[in-house]
């Protein structure tokens, strides 16, 4: 079995990692789910802040739903979508440059090597295609390529779990977060009680309330998240609250 970097659950052995990646683009990146889902997301969180972030990054990003939904709601924000996965990059800044029929962004905090023009394909200098609002980019969130104080807001949807080094991922989300602004990292609740969960899904299909299931299954527990803030010397300025299926980690910088 080998891990799943964004789902944060284990695969078959009959599914390459690439091949996963493809799956999961294909299944989370539609219309339906932008509507029902990612739009609403966003639209909550922007409409919940006191002020408005002129430079946002989002820490995982995969296919770039929440980074194109940001960028269409705040069009004179910077907006970042960063991911480590050269497949999940390749397919935003394809996605983002079909649907303005302008250039992207795809820039590399990796030396890229032969494997990963590869995966980038022959599309003739792709990594030069830019855009001066949208950007995405290929970087590990434990050595992001961003200066101190670089970002209002930074957003984490369903990818704290799956980060390789957690701990040097927080202090350097930390590092580029400017003062007065915040991160907001939200994941699904491990800890919800069965009836309550029952509760909560019992309009859906069983189908999906199934798949909801073991992505809970695979969040970390309340006490693990305390854990890493408390050892990346970020407990004093973070809140952990949940709300019904969600729990959400606000950490502001007011310094």
């Amino acid at each position: 079995m080998q891990e799943d970097a964004v789902l944060g659950c284990k695969l078959s052995k009959s599914l390459s990692f690439s091949q996963d990646e493809e799956l999961y683009i294909a299944t989370s990146d539609t219309k339906i789910k932008m509507e029902e889902d990612y739009a609403p997301f966003v639209d909550k969180i922007l409409t919940n802040l006191s002020y408005i972030p002129y430079k946002v990054l989002d820490l995982g990003c995969g296919p770039g739903y929440i980074a194109r939904r940001i960028n269409e709601i705040l069009p004179d924000s910077f907006v970042f979508g960063v991911d480590k996965s050269f497949t999940m990059i390749n397919h935003a800044a394809k996605i983002f440059k079909k649907r303005l029929k302008m250039d992207c962004a795809v820039s590399s905090a990796y030396e890229i090597n032969n494997a990963a023009f590869t995966m980038l394909g022959n599309d003739a200098d792709y990594s030069n295609y830019y855009n001066r609002k949208l950007k995405y980019m290929i970087a590990d969130s434990a050595s992001l390529p961003f200066s101190n104080c670089s970002f209002d807001l930074v957003i984490l949807k369903g990818t704290f779990k799956c980060l390789d080094d957690k701990l040097k991922s927080l202090k350097e989300m930390y590092r580029v977060l400017g003062v007065n602004g915040e991160i907001l990292i939200y994941e699904f609740r491990k800890d919800i009680s069965e009836d309550e969960f029952n509760m909560l899904t019992k309009h859906m299909n069983p189908q999906k309330a199934k798949s909801l299931k073991r992505k809970l299954n695979c969040s970390l527990d309340i006490l693990e998240y305390e854990k890493y803030l408390s050892e990346a010397g970020l407990a004093r300025f973070s809140d952990i609250k949940t709300d019904g299926l969600d729990l959400r980690i606000r950490i502001s910088k007011n310094c």
